[in-house]
């Protein structure tokens, strides 16, 4: 196994470098400005952000266990209403060098579609793919990739139905047209496309669709490798992308979209924050789409701190939303959420962590307008564990997994 000390964050970073992607060293540096474990060798079940749930009683997030060493594998972590279990991921043949899953999309207990990309021995990366049955994950056949293409890999991934998902990916290391993965529930279709004024670089790292002709991908672009990011918004109508104008909050300097949730082709929520370049502050932010154009809110940070992150976010038809972040420093970070009510953001109290401990909630899942899974973690001296929390529509109950 290749030996790596990454977060979740920086996973799909690791993993381009390890496929020869050549995604810019500037998305790597946004990731690690998150507020976890860096710098630390841990012995960890860390948590990529990305959760999903058929029912408020069964969901997936994706997950990777790290050793002291260095050692990773990638997992899935699935919840029965109760506990968080660990699922493993099966491996392709010929053996792989790495593994990453990216993002997963569920609509039933039994029915989710997990994406991502694996590294072979020799070779170039490769899209991933799986199917969640309620007890266990099977590969897919393989996502078909553009002629010559390069690396390929899917990073995100959304269901309209059991048997209808867009998976959204990058070729040619962010450089090659974006690939748009069709799942009818028994194979993968391929289409090709640009973003229309993108710079070179193109990273969509987050997709939500309400129809499978109205999708909205969330990420970043770069003109060139290490140069700054610019905020990645457009819209997906089943054949082509239309470029979409992000509000630009005040302040913004290096910015990292992580979520995005589209509940109507009216309404549109992206979970995001922004860092100085060298990450002694942060701020969190939303971006809300309107149907017409989309607006910028900044995160108020509790108590003051200098740093706050928002990494996930979920929204319902009714117009509600929840975002889920931390707010400090890695030494002392608060797992921290706000709730929208379709007019403002409010934030909720979260419980702190104890004493010597740092929390995040990194993903976000919310069925019904009062009632949402949260995963994240909670980081003590060298380990690191999985946190769940839940939300009731008053209060928030967080419980180690």
């Amino acid at each position: 196994m290749r030996k790596i000390v990454i977060s979740g964050l920086t996973a799909l970073v690791a993993l381009a470098v390890a496929g020869g992607n050549a995604l810019p060293t500037t998305a790597a540096t946004a990731a690690t400005l998150a507020p976890r474990h860096k710098g630390t060798t841990v012995a960890a079940v860390i948590i990529s952000g990305k959760i999903s749930c058929g029912t408020e009683n069964s969901c997936l997030a994706i997950a990777e266990n790290l050793s002291k060493s260095g050692d990773q594998t990638q997992v899935v972590v699935a919840w029965n209403g109760t506990a968080w279990r660990r699922v493993a991921v099966p491996t392709p043949k010929p053996t792989v060098a790495l593994i990453n899953l990216a993002a997963v999309s569920c609509k039933s207990v039994t029915s989710c579609v997990v994406v991502g990309a694996y590294v072979p021995l020799t070779g170039a990366k490769r899209p991933y793919a799986f199917t969640w049955n309620g007890k266990s994950l099977t590969p897919t056949a393989a996502p078909p990739v553009p002629k010559d293409s390069g690396s390929a890999s899917l990073t995100g991934v959304s269901c309209v139905t059991a048997t209808s998902c867009i998976a959204i990916g990058v070729s040619q290391g962010g450089a090659g047209p974006l690939m748009v993965e069709t799942w009818n529930g028994a194979k993968w279709t391929l289409q090709t496309a640009r973003i229309p004024g993108s710079p070179r670089f193109t990273y969509p790292g987050a997709i939500s669709c309400h129809f499978v002709t109205f999708c909205v991908v969330a990420g970043e672009s770069y003109a060139s490798i290490g140069g700054a990011p610019t905020m990645l918004l457009a819209r997906w109508d089943g054949k082509v992308f239309t470029a979409m104008k992000p509000a630009v909050p005040a302040g913004a300097a290096r910015v990292t979209l992580n979520d995005i949730s589209c509940p109507s082709a009216i309404m549109c929520a992206v979970a995001a924050f922004s860092t100085n370049f060298f990450g002694t502050s942060a701020f969190g932010f939303t971006e809300m789409w309107n149907g017409k154009s989309w607006t910028a809110d900044k995160m108020s940070a509790p108590g003051g701190a200098a740093q706050s992150f928002l990494y996930g976010v979920s929204c319902r038809a009714n117009g509600t939303c929840v975002a889920v972040g931390s707010a400090g420093p890695s030494t002392a970070a608060k797992p921290t959420a706000l709730s929208y009510n379709g007019k403002k953001w409010t934030a909720q109290k979260v419980p702190a962590p104890d004493a010597g401990k740092s929390s995040y909630l990194f993903g976000v899942n919310c069925l019904r307008a009062n009632e949402c899974e949260a995963i994240g973690e909670i980081v003590a001296a060298a380990t690191a564990t999985p946190l769940g929390g839940q939300w009731t529509g008053g209060t928030w109950r967080l419980v180690a997994a």
